[in-house]
């Protein structure tokens, strides 16, 4: 009988960049498709598909797996060169290689674009819808994959192995774990999870299924396991909080206001258009940002089925029209008026401006002219991920613009972990999408910290302290 094994090619010691594979004969598994936020390559460093693929593997920033990839790309890379780049003296290989993407932030699906045409490939429905706007709005390539939308609790049989979706609860739509049934072990993973968002019952639902699964491994995130944490827990903003919070402003501010929030929390900026409908404002948006939001609810989000966003978003929102040579689809068409700089200066008051990070210099125009109220600028988990960026806040204190942070971020608080890990009492747990994955308070279970490109079977993680 062939062995069950998982090789651990990213997400280890930092965050984000998840890339285990579940081998169980021919067949292969991969989970996720990230790469990690900071790596070798960034904004002015780039790599394009296909041949990128190459650049990424000959660095270990992606998984050395032949089928993943097409192989006209892959050209010379031999299987003598990845062994020598790995410093392994074997790599699991698969004639059989599925994929499985959590959810749609670039740490866990900025591989898509090189996979090999046809390459099956799951994905929670939302999150597919949201991936379809990430494509149209021109942010990635589109995939040469067949993309698999799943359900929530949906079974699929995959050669040797089962696999049941499970929908948790992060800051993006269709966020999903699941159970892997294999033949003689069941692996829980969690993907990436919170306790203070809108859907916080889904993890109870989890920890419900792995136990009655009797899970042996659970494959779970520590974002936050970090030493400031682990003896007090951090109170967290509940996500509902955030769109209070920026009404709060944009109903008391004289002035314009400015919305820094993720694109991709296609949830959030629900709320955020009815926030500002609320407000008296009109919101402007970047042709990005409408045509991601608008193709992710034309595709459908099952969590936003009856907001009524979905019909105010044509009173509320306009578009400002892009400055520079823009990547959205052309056959994208938004049903929302446009609006010019000079309108929002007109009438500062009656606008609030989605403003991410790489349109900051927008301001330089929208404070600079006009008249000279006060703004204010709401930050809530949009780019940069810190509340501290030098250079926002050099803008910011350039023009006088009153700062607001009410971030809530997307992953669990430490106790929260320790707490689900000790629910479930799987035989053995993996933390990782962590920089300190030690410092998990396991409450009893055995932790098994995997090195980088390590394979071990399945038999051996769970007999291992026996």
């Amino acid at each position: 009988m062939a062995q069950e094994t998982l090789t651990f090619y990213g997400g280890l010691n930092t965050i984000g960049g998840v890339q285990i594979v579940y081998g169980s004969g021919n067949s292969g598994l991969v989970f996720d498709l990230g790469l990690k936020m900071h790596g070798m390559f960034n904004n002015q460093v780039t790599i394009d598909p296909p041949y990128g693929i190459r650049n990424l593997l000959l660095t270990r920033m992606a998984p050395p797996l032949y089928n993943l990839y097409e192989p006209s790309v892959i050209g010379d890379l031999s299987e003598g060169t990845f062994k020598r780049l790995w410093q392994k003296e074997e790599l699991p290989q698969f004639t059989d290689l599925h994929a499985f993407v959590s959810h749609i932030h670039q740490d866990h699906m900025a591989l898509m674009p090189y996979l090999k045409a046809g390459t099956p490939v799951y994905m929670h429905g939302d999150a597919h819808s949201v991936y379809k706007g990430v494509v149209a709005a021109g942010e990635y390539p589109d995939s040469s994959a067949v993309i698999h939308r799943v359900d929530d609790l949906q079974e699929l049989t995959i050669g040797d192995f089962r696999l049941q979706v499970i929908e948790v609860d992060h800051d993006t739509p269709g966020v999903a774990g699941f159970i892997l049934q294999g033949r003689e072990h069941r692996i829980g993973f969690t993907a990436d999870w919170r306790r203070h968002g809108r859907h916080s019952g889904r993890m109870d639902r989890f920890i419900d299924l792995c136990r009655k699964a009797d899970v042996d491994i659970l494959i779970t995130e520590g974002t936050r396991l970090r030493p400031d944490t682990i003896f007090r827990k951090p109170i967290d903003r509940m996500e509902t909080d955030v769109a209070v919070k920026y009404k709060d402003v944009a109903t008391q501010a004289s002035g314009l206001v400015y919305v820094n929030i993720l694109a991709r929390n296609v949830e959030r900026v629900a709320d955020i258009i009815m926030a500002t409908k609320a407000a008296g404002r009109t919101l402007v948006m970047d042709e990005t940002t409408a045509v991601l939001w608008h193709v992710a609810v034309t595709e459908g989000i099952r969590s936003l089925e009856g907001h009524p966003a979905l019909e105010a978003d044509r009173e509320i929102v306009r578009i400002l029209p892009a400055r520079h040579g823009g990547a959205v689809s052309p056959e994208v068409e938004l049903p929302y008026e446009t609006v010019s700089l000079m309108d929002v200066v007109a009438d500062k008051a009656a606008y609030s401006v989605y403003m991410n990070y790489a349109l900051t210099p927008l301001m330089a125009e929208l404070e600079g002219l006009g008249d000279q109220t006060p703004s204010h600028y709401v930050h809530a988990d949009g780019g940069p991920l810190t509340s501290q960026d030098d250079t926002l806040h050099r803008w910011l204190t350039e023009f006088g613009v009153t700062y607001h942070y009410c971030a809530t971020g997307g992953h669990a608080a430490p106790q929260e972990i320790s707490e689900l890990v000790e629910a479930i009492r799987p035989k053995v747990v993996i933390p990782l999408h962590s920089v300190h994955p030690s410092l998990l308070d396991s409450r009893g279970v055995r932790k098994y910290y995997p090195g980088h490109g390590e394979t071990i079977t399945l038999n051996q993680l769970v007999d291992a302290g026996r």
